[in-house]
């Protein structure tokens, strides 16, 4: 075949393709076109799965009588001229392909009021072929009609899933930008049904009441940026006790632009660890705000993604933010909420001061009255006959008079019962019953000392009598080289030993009673294991500490004295973070009391 020139209409339906994948990428572009008239209501209606006919109705500034035709045209647009900087865009539209595109493969009926207008026009264009313009009454704001999308293109068609799922991918995107931009009150119906509705009052909270439900909005805590810089991140993150099985509820924008970044949602991930449990993911919103030369929107024909000018600084920027609001705010879990909203509920820490906050504390203890205290047991400094296999001593700065906690700021006044299936510990605080996993707790105990002396540079290793041969496998041997620096700053003593083999010749002190010759070498391995999880600095670093902390710590199953019961409630009460374990498992469950009354028929 010799080249030759396409014609125009069959040139229109090709690009069309780069832009309109589906009727979720139409609502897309217009819903995006009311944004950027300012907008303040977006009203979205759909049948068929949007197949059928996809109607977007906004108040925005509309489009002038004598603009309506030209906004049809390819590459048309008012958002860019020649002097503009397609890296400094600041409006979510600007290439001008979304109206031409979308009416190459549609019939597209617009009608449009601007707000100087004393009277609207309406525009029709029929599948590429478009009327006049003509006088129409309208409100201020514009109305646009898609009718039959990929009629004219069978081929795109048959590749379109039910209605029921290009409804869903609708309502996700749209529920998405919803959360972006909480000022503006959307509202979704299908087929006469009413899908989403938010309502506009500009609180982010109130988007995510419309988007989740009022249940979920309740358990959300807030992010708190700092928009003194030129790089901050505002939004909402879900409290541990609420989380997801896939990483869909997690909402990224970058100024007022909803993208879709891989990274991004591995940073929010990150920040999470320690706090969700393995393979569960956060409910976020989360809203990046930077310079506008620092972010291309131009890379997409879908403006899904960008590039950073600066994305390391963006991620930690995301993180730290993430990371800062779950460390202060941490719950413990409450069954009996739980059951009463259908999800797991929180007890709720009423808040520091903010001149005795330390970074990562938590306070997750209600205000205790003197009557309340006077039935629990103040109890003394860690017994001295706990078995130091079991229990380190405790640190000084625990029990000292400079200490910057109490118990009663971090856990409720807890008073030791007994311990059940030499599992979990069982206490009674002011508001209930509580069930420590004696594992969990421990863990946590330890991994915040194992991590403070590794960041002090302090950490010991004990030689093991044995050393330990290990067999590891091919790619771990440039894993071990790379970090052997921290592997040695925590503890660790290990050398090369052939091709694909490690001797183990002295493991971290806190591993000495429980890692020794081949049991080492086991655990060498999970660390490792850890590490080709990937992830850089404190990522990476947290998890080869969780893992040496994991290993440290007494077990389940593990018989434990009362004086060992109450030492180990008396470490976790001084740690930063009591209320999950380094890898997000819960240390503590509260039996709320006016639950036990009433499944006791007492109230």
């Amino acid at each position: 075949m010799p080249i030759q020139v396409l014609s125009d209409d069959l040139a229109s339906r090709i690009a069309a393709g780069e832009v309109i994948e589906r009727p979720a990428s139409v609502v897309k572009e217009l819903v995006e076109n009311s944004l950027d008239a300012n907008s303040t209501r977006i009203d979205v209606h759909i049948v068929g799965g949007g197949a059928q006919s996809i109607t977007v109705v906004d108040n925005g500034q509309g489009i002038p009588a004598d603009e309506l035709s030209v906004a049809f045209e390819r590459f048309a647009t008012s958002k860019i001229d020649e002097s503009s900087d397609l890296i400094s865009i600041g409006t979510l539209g600007f290439r001008g392909e979304a109206l031409p595109s979308i009416s190459s493969v549609a019939r597209v009926e617009a009608i449009s009021k601007h707000i100087e207008s004393d009277a609207g026009a309406r525009y029709l264009v029929d599948f590429g072929k478009s009327n006049a313009v003509e006088p129409a009454g309208a409100p201020q704001g514009t109305r646009i009609e898609v009718v039959g999308l990929f009629k004219n293109v069978p081929a795109r068609l048959k590749f379109l899933g039910s209605a029921g799922r290009e409804l869903s991918r609708i309502q996700s995107m749209l529920a998405s930008l919803a959360l972006v931009y909480p000022h503006v009150a959307f509202s979704l119906s299908a087929d006469g049904r009413e899908r989403l509705r938010t309502i506009g009052s500009g609180k982010l909270v109130d988007a995510v009441s419309g988007v989740y439900g009022a249940k979920v909005a309740d358990q959300m805590l807030e992010l708190e940026p700092d928009d003194s810089t030129a790089f901050y991140v505002d939004g909402l993150i879900s409290s541990p006790s609420l989380n997801r099985s896939n990483r869909t509820y997690m909402t990224i924008s970058v100024n007022g632009r909803w993208i879709q970044s891989r990274r991004l949602s591995y940073a929010i991930e990150q920040a999470c660890h320690g706090f969700l449990p393995e393979r569960r993911f956060p409910i976020a919103v989360a809203r990046i705000n930077t310079p506008l030369g620092d972010v291309d929107a131009n890379v997409h024909p879908a403006k899904a993604e960008v590039r950073f000018l600066r994305e390391d600084l963006i991620y930690s920027v995301v993180q730290r933010a993430v990371r800062g609001v779950l460390s202060a705010s941490a719950p413990v879990h409450e069954l009996g909420a739980g059951r009463a909203a259908g999800s797991i509920g929180l007890l709720r820490a009423p808040g520091r001061t903010s001149d005795s906050t330390a970074a990562g504390s938590i306070d997750a203890s209600p205000s205790l009255s003197p009557s309340q205290k006077s039935g629990f047991t103040q109890w003394p400094e860690p017994s001295t006959v706990v078995e130091q296999s079991i229990l380190p001593d405790t640190d000084a700065d625990l029990t000292g008079a400079a200490a910057t906690s109490t118990p009663k700021e971090t856990l409720p006044v807890l008073r030791v019962v007994g311990q059940a299936h030499e599992t979990y510990i069982l206490a009674e605080g002011p508001d209930g019953v509580y069930l420590v996993d004696q594992h969990a707790a421990h863990e946590r105990v330890m991994f915040e000392r194992v991590r403070e002396r590794f960041d002090q540079n302090a950490s010991e290793s004990q030689p093991l009598l044995e050393p330990a041969t290990i067999d590891i496998g091919p790619g771990s041997m440039s894993t071990v080289q790379e970090h052997l620096d921290e592997l040695n700053r925590v503890g660790w003593g290990v050398e090369e030993f052939g091709t694909n083999s490690l001797i183990v010749r002295s493991v971290p002190a806190s591993l000495a009673t429980r890692a020794s010759g081949d049991g080492a070498g086991q655990v060498f391995v999970r660390v490792l294991d850890e590490l080709s999880e990937g992830g850089t600095g404190e990522t990476w670093r947290n998890r080869m500490l969780a893992t040496i902390a994991c290993h440290s710590s007494v077990r389940a199953g593990q018989i434990l004295s009362t004086d060992e019961c109450k030492d180990l409630i008396r470490q976790l009460e001084k740690v930063e973070r009591p209320n999950t374990c380094p890898h997000g498992r819960p240390t503590i469950i509260q039996l709320n009391m006016n639950d036990l009354e009433r499944e006791f028929k007492r109230r």
